[in-house]
């Protein structure tokens, strides 16, 4: 017997994908000398959560469908993810690799070595590394099967000793780590860990694993912590707002600087991700969703993996066309930018479910 749709984590993913055009719109935001640091602010701080999770849902999907009490079949649960992940991966980073080709007039790319680098680490666009690291995850899985049942025994203790281990790294990754030898493949490695180490993201991947297993329970605690759940979304977005201020006026670092300190996997950002993880469920699960918001995320949600797939060529577009014209990135055309970008997206993968398409290009072009 299948498990009820659970339309919250739909509209988590509906949100999350927002955050992720955000995120890429800042950078473009970025490139003026002069950047408005408020909308800074939104597009590449209070939007950091959605990266981390993406693979929240990534797991609470696949444990809500596949729980450890139900039988697993690694070899059919592989063949499935790798449909899902790896042919829109392969496909997207070949039409990338073009893509780049074309507007660069160089095909240095397609060389063998580079072309093998590209696709390891996830190189042929800044957005696509993301499937890399969630290839890991799935190719992984049994692994983390028994990771569950183990900390399950004691979660509370179980995850705080996680989340402080997976803090530490972050921070040593982020903050301190370098490397001095003269290895090109260890030092390839080295440069791109975000791309495949995927101990930087385990205590998010585990958190929605355990969402998933202990739903009920764990939707129950939540909602009698109401006030408590917001209470700590404030608190940690303010943690990350202030972190964000504080880096440029007591260290004067600069708006880029400034963004590449207060991340995602920064020790604000990891508690950022959790809290706001919470604060969706409550919110989106405990309380009533207007019939509005529903049909928005929903269609979002439903969305939310070509919108992710394709979003950096509308971009691309747009910063194209202003660069080729002189047109100044100022605040009030970065809005216009990433309302385009988003609804250019959504155009666009709304037009390749209405096409009905041969069922091996849809694998190919959006995972289904």
């Amino acid at each position: 017997m299948s498990k009820r749709f659970i339309p919250a984590i739909t509209y988590m993913r509906g949100l999350c994908m927002l955050g992720v055009i955000a995120i890429h719109v800042g950078s473009a935001a970025l490139t003026n000398p002069t950047p408005n640091l408020a909308l800074i602010g939104i597009l590449e701080i209070l939007s950091r959560f959605s990266v981390p999770a993406f693979f929240f849902l990534s797991a609470f999907g696949m444990f809500y469908s596949q729980p450890l009490s139900a039988p697993f079949i690694y070899k059919d649960y592989l063949k499935r993810r790798l449909r899902t992940v790896l042919l829109p991966y392969l496909t997207w980073s070949l039409f990338y690799l073009l893509y780049s080709a074309l507007l660069g007039h160089t095909w240095t790319g397609f060389q063998p070595a580079n072309l093998v680098k590209t696709l390891w680490y996830g190189l042929a666009m800044y957005h696509i590394y993301f499937l890399v690291i969630l290839l890991w995850f799935y190719l992984l899985m049994p692994l983390w099967r028994r990771l569950l049942r183990l900390m399950m025994k004691c979660p509370v203790h179980s995850f705080a000793i996680l989340f402080t281990g997976n803090l530490i790294f972050n921070f040593y990754s982020s903050y301190i780590w370098t490397f001095t030898g003269t290895s090109q493949v260890l030092q390839d490695a080295f440069n791109y860990r975000l791309n495949w180490v995927v101990f930087h993201y385990l205590f998010i991947f585990m958190f929605g694993a355990f969402a998933a297993e202990k739903f009920t329970p764990f939707m129950e605690r939540i909602k009698r912590l109401g006030t408590l759940v917001n209470v700590l979304q404030i608190l940690s977005a303010a943690g990350m707002l202030f972190a964000y201020w504080g880096v440029m006026h007591y260290l004067h670092y600069d708006a880029l600087s400034a963004v590449y300190t207060v991340h995602q996997l920064s020790p604000v950002g990891m508690i950022y991700t959790a809290t706001t993880m919470i604060f969706l469920l409550y919110h989106w699960q405990c309380r009533p969703v207007g019939t509005l918001t529903d049909k928005i995320f929903s269609h979002l949600g439903n969305f939310s993996y070509p919108i992710y797939l394709v979003h950096p060529v509308f971009l691309s577009i747009c910063t194209g066309t202003a660069a080729r014209f002189g047109i100044p990135l100022r605040a009030s055309l970065i809005i216009v930018i990433y309302i385009f970008v988003t609804l250019s997206s959504f155009c666009f993968a709304a037009l390749l479910q209405k096409l009905h398409l041969p069922k091996s290009l849809s694998c190919c072009l959006r995972g289904k």
